[in-house]
């Protein structure tokens, strides 16, 4: 062979050789690369499995809601209880809201306030928010952070009968979290009315107490007597027991009923005593809190004119 052509056929030999090596490492670099990915994704799910504790058993889902209030905005969350042997109920939480409605370029809480103030009529608004995990309203930094905003429209009359809807898509900023409980499946339903005292100013509500099935869903607008609550008790809630009244669908407050009533602020001992006025019954659902539910109107709706 010629010496010339040897040392040329050996040179190529290298450089094909160093050209695979080089592949080679690249290859290998790339599969370390992979690997490191797949680990460092394994830990973050870990990690983020572990902050969110109970809520990855709560699927996201639309949780619809009364709006209430004039002068301040609360939503009330429309609840279910959970059925034995079924999938967990994403709906299985009473919460109560103060929020603000906020969009770009318009003030859809002023836009709500006229529409209901222009519809006197109507008792029922609703708002059908996005899709979310409902327990972030009160989820810690350690569960992935709270959730303190949201889209949604907002419906004159029950949107899942009939409400037609005002204000598409919306923001809504979440100010306080005035209640917020998961049912117990293992808890009894008290015997004697209860419900959470909430409102600003002379902007007062009443809201029962959902504990077990079959229960009943109610929100009325009340004037108090007897003491005067400040914005800060009230952002917290106040719970009052009606102690003479069975806890029952038929002995809810009614309309121009007035009943005594005792609650207790704090650690304190003893409790004490006020006079509460019904103006007005905005929310009452019974058929869609029982196990299972039932969807139809109940005879009790149907003679409270909530069809």
């Amino acid at each position: 062979m010629h010496p010339q052509f040897q040392f040329s056929s050996c040179n190529s030999i290298r450089v094909i050789k160093t050209i695979r090596m080089k592949r080679l490492h690249i290859a290998l670099l790339g599969t370390c690369i992979l690997i490191f990915i797949l680990m460092l994704s394994q830990v973050e799910g870990q990690k983020t499995n572990s902050m969110l504790g109970h809520l990855p058993s709560d699927p996201m889902a639309t949780h619809n809601m009364l709006v209430i209030g004039e002068k301040t905005v609360y939503l009330s969350h429309l609840p279910m209880f959970q059925e034995k042997d079924a999938p967990p109920m994403p709906h299985r939480y009473q919460a109560i809201l103060e929020v603000e409605l906020q969009q770009q370029g318009s003030n859809p809480q002023n836009s709500y306030m006229k529409d209901r103030q222009s519809h006197e009529h109507i008792k029922i608004y609703t708002i059908n928010p996005e899709r979310f995990i409902l327990p972030m309203l009160v989820a810690s930094e350690e569960q992935g952070g709270t959730l303190t905003e949201f889209k949604g429209s907002i419906f004159r009359g029950h949107l899942e009968k009939g409400g037609t809807r005002i204000l598409p898509n919306i923001n809504v900023n979440v100010k306080q979290v005035v209640y917020f409980k998961k049912f117990d499946s293992l808890a009894k339903r008290p015997t004697q009315l209860e419900y959470l005292l909430f409102g600003k100013g002379e902007e007062l509500f009443l809201a029962h107490l959902i504990v077990a099935p079959p229960d009943f869903d109610q929100v009325v607008s009340v004037k108090v007597t007897g003491h005067t609550f400040s914005d800060e008790e009230l952002a917290k809630g106040i719970k009052v027991v009606f102690t003479s009244t069975t806890n029952a669908p038929g002995t809810r407050l009614k309309e121009k009923q007035q009943a005594e009533g005792a609650y207790t602020l704090g650690k304190a001992a003893t409790s004490n005593k006020i006079q509460v006025i019904v103006n007005r019954e905005f929310y009452f659902e019974e058929g869609e809190l029982r196990t299972p539910p039932r969807f139809e109107t109940t005879a009790e709706e149907k003679k409270s004119s909530f069809l």
